[in-house]
């Protein structure tokens, strides 16, 4: 004889030919023969091999909960209210005694977004691949699509869903201005010059949904429509009216387009002319007519110097013919700069040379 003491939260069961034999309820047993006989704890998941015995018995059918998690289903079970074990597609038999297990079942068939859950209950469900995450990053806007339509749009943030058969997906746009940049586009001007040309003009969305049904790339569309405006407007000027008024091509643009893309959700906030690139036999001209128009700046300058200068002098002359002291100021100013490059002075010719320096420092 054996003893077998069964506590509170506690019951046995003899299983015999793959059949519920006897159940022992709480209580102090002697038994004959132990074979056969479990011990369960009313806190435990009855594992899943029971199930059908237990159910098949009428005393413990009455005695569990039998839970069937089915597709696109997911059942958590908690153990004094912290996460203890997940189940997908797989059913779940737990004692109705129990104080310490519960149990909460997710429905993963709806596709609406998932705002109900605490976050212990999502990271819960994301170990278990339930959820999916839809992230829009700070200054963009996404468009949320549902089997590939059209559902609504969403500003920046997390967005959750249910992992499921529904394909949801979203295409996020930048809100901020945009650059787009046209370069080398090879034009010919009305008098058959050809140029190549880089341009830029800077965009921004004001209407995502708009913008996006009226072009799904509208990044291309700009690009081909202002690629189009400069051939436009390029092929109907000469060079020199171009070259001389390089604004024009910026102002017909922004004209032109400004309207149209407010229109399909778009602001045109800029543009501009970044290069026009010459040709060499053209660039080799204006480099001659470059250096042309300097060459006689130059000249113009230097003609116009020494003619300031001859006129500084001959007013000069008129003073010192009209005044004879300024005369003799002047022939001493020449003798002193004269001077100043002599290192020594040899006299000779007598008196006579004497004679002159004291009539050029002297009055007369």
């Amino acid at each position: 004889m054996k003893k077998l003491v069964i506590n509170k939260q506690e019951v046995a069961v003899k299983i015999k030919n793959n059949e519920v034999a006897k159940v022992y309820s709480t209580g102090t047993y002697w038994i004959l023969f132990h074979k056969g006989i479990i011990k369960l704890n009313f806190n435990e998941i009855i594992e899943e091999k029971y199930h059908s015995l237990f159910l098949e018995n009428e005393q413990l059918a009455v005695m569990v909960n039998y839970t069937e998690v089915l597709h696109n289903e997911v059942l958590i079970v908690y153990k004094n209210k912290q996460f203890h074990q997940s189940y997908v597609n797989r059913n779940v038999m737990l004692w109705k005694n129990s104080v310490q297990l519960t149990t909460k079942k997710f429905d993963l068939d709806s596709t609406e977004e998932i705002k109900d859950l605490d976050k212990r209950e999502i990271e819960i469900l994301r170990k278990v691949s339930a959820v999916r995450t839809i992230s829009v990053s700070p200054y963009f806007e996404g468009l949320l699509f549902k089997d590939n339509q059209f559902n609504t749009i969403l500003k920046a943030g997390d967005y959750l869903f249910y992992n499921n058969e529904t394909k949801i997906s979203a295409v996020t746009y930048d809100l901020r201005p945009q650059t787009i940049e046209i370069l080398g586009q090879e034009i010919l001007t009305k008098d058959k010059v050809q140029l190549r040309i880089n341009f830029m003009v800077q965009y921004q969305i004001v209407d995502l949904l708009k913008a996006y049904q009226s072009d799904k790339d509208f990044v291309k569309m700009i690009y081909q429509a202002i690629q189009l405006g400069l051939r436009e407007y390029i092929s109907n000027v000469t060079f020199d009216d171009l070259m001389s008024d390089k604004n024009s091509v910026t102002d017909y643009i922004i004209k032109k387009f400004e309207i149209q893309f407010e229109t399909i959700g778009l602001k045109l906030k800029d543009a501009g002319m970044k290069d026009i690139i010459l040709p060499g036999e053209i660039r080799e001209i204006m480099n001659r007519v470059l250096i042309a128009e300097k060459t006689a700046q130059a000249n113009s300058i230097t003609r116009r110097e020494e003619t300031a200068s001859t006129r500084s002098l001959l007013n000069t002359a008129k003073l010192m013919e009209e005044n004879e002291i300024l005369w003799k100021l002047k022939e001493m100013e020449y003798i002193e700069k004269i001077a100043d490059k002599v290192g020594e002075i040899s006299i000779s010719g007598g008196s006579n040379v004497l004679n002159e320096l004291k009539t050029m420092f002297t009055k007369q």
